[in-house]
């Protein structure tokens, strides 16, 4: 009988790393900011992408290809959450928090994010 490997935090390391390297070649100059500011801690990272996604969409500094590769982070974050808890808790406590406090970014986020990301962000609303 083979032996089911159960999920730990550790186990949300790689998906974290994917995720990670997305961020990094779609947004570099951000990426290397945060990163030197922040440090190693993936909480604050997306925290601080949240905010600077939702700036920038709030002040139309943002390109729909930009736009496009923001949600493509969230939804991305949106599907790894549905095995790893920890990353269900930085997507919730961190990028949804900032969407949500913006009108613009909240409306382009009920077009573009995913169902799971949706069902996320509700659960803020409420």
């Amino acid at each position: 009988m083979k032996t089911r490997k159960v999920s730990t935090d550790s186990d949300s390391e790689p998906r974290l790393q994917r995720l990670n390297h997305y961020l990094e070649r779609n947004f570099p100059d951000f990426f290397a900011e945060a990163r030197f500011q922040v440090g190693d801690d993936d909480y604050f990272l997306y925290a601080r992408f949240g905010e600077y996604f939702a700036r920038s969409i709030e002040h139309n500094r943002a390109s729909g290809r930009i736009i496009s590769r923001g949600f493509t982070v969230l939804n991305r974050m949106a599907q790894a959450s549905l095995r790893h808890p920890r990353i269900r808790q930085i997507l919730v406590c961190g990028p949804l928090e900032y969407i949500l406090a913006a009108p613009r970014a909240r409306a382009l986020a009920l077009v573009h994010l995913s169902p799971a990301a949706q069902d996320y962000l509700a659960g803020l609303c409420e």
